[in-house]
């Protein structure tokens, strides 16, 4: 096996046919359906099931594809920094970013850093925070920005910003005295959309107050929590960076936005990393903008 092959195996998977495939690679279909075999042959088990023309993954073919994107990921970060050195660049930012803070926190802090090093490149990749600390193990990014909880072995960790819950959905769902702050008894028989990582510490605190949470939905990004709530299917919770800076707009709905009093439910920003003492010079920078930033207070 080699990475050739690793290249074959992927545009054969995001082009659904090997003709496709043979197109996107600039090659005739015969060796690319003869390399398949070989690849299927070396790993002992069938990596696509055939719908005439089309190919779909197998569950073996799936399991493929995932670690067949993680090496090519980190191929081809180690040829991007060898050219930076060659070109005498400063570098390429390889960084991770969860969905809660990509969309408004994140660009921020990007343009600031893109000013001072305006000869930077940058690699940013979007998952969960576990999906990102696994990008991290393994090479494929130097930099993450996740949120609390998670498991804090092996890494170097500067937490950021300390954020509250916040409720959002529509107005019928909240008590009538608006602009006030929502304790979860507020929340009591409230159909919530939540962030499955957050479901657990959600629970136990309804289950303090003697409370059995009213669970309609669990998802696994931001960006879903608020089009469900948005829509006025339930109340979705979910940290202050999250939230959108200005209210979806529903003809029939009035949204609203409601902070959680709650001094336990909170989650924290954080910005990971294997070893700081290791990290590439454009990472290195990063982190040290966001240190400072974090010493005099602005976030």
């Amino acid at each position: 096996m080699d990475i050739r092959q690793l290249r074959y195996f992927t545009a054969i998977v995001e082009e659904g046919t090997l003709t496709g495939a043979a197109r996107r690679l600039n090659m005739t279909q015969p060796p690319l359906t003869a390399q398949l075999r070989l690849l299927e042959e070396e790993l002992k088990c069938p990596l696509f099931t055939r719908d005439g023309k089309r190919l779909h993954l197998t569950e073996a073919g799936h399991h493929f594809y995932e670690r067949a994107q993680r090496i090519l990921g980190m191929c081809d970060a180690a040829v991007t920094e060898m050219a930076d050195f060659q070109e005498g660049a400063m570098g390429t930012l390889r960084i991770g970013v969860i969905s809660s803070v990509k969309d408004q926190l994140f660009p921020r802090w990007i343009c600031c850093f893109w000013k001072k090093y305006p000869n930077i490149r940058y690699e940013i990749y979007s998952a969960n925070t576990y999906q990102l600390l696994e990008q991290l193990q393994n090479g494929q990014i130097d930099l993450a920005l996740v949120r609390t909880p998670f498991s804090k072995t092996q890494m170097d960790i500067l937490y950021i910003k300390k954020e509250p819950f916040l409720a959002i959905g529509h107005s019928s769902f909240f008590p009538c005295h608006k602009e006030s702050a929502l304790t979860v008894k507020d929340l009591e028989n409230t159909p919530l959309i939540l962030y499955r990582r957050w479901e657990e510490m959600l629970k136990m605190r309804f289950e303090t107050e003697g409370i059995s949470p009213r669970i309609l939905c669990c998802n696994d990004d931001a960006q879903t929590t608020l089009a469900l709530a948005s829509l006025g299917m339930g109340v979705g919770l979910l940290p202050a960076s999250g939230a959108p800076e200005s209210l979806p707009s529903q003809a029939s709905l009035e949204i609203e936005l409601r902070f959680l009093k709650e001094k336990n439910l909170y989650s924290q920003i954080a910005l990971v990393c294997r070893k700081k003492s290791q990290l590439p010079n454009s990472a290195r920078l990063f982190w040290e903008m966001i240190e400072g930033w974090k010493s005099s207070g602005y976030h």
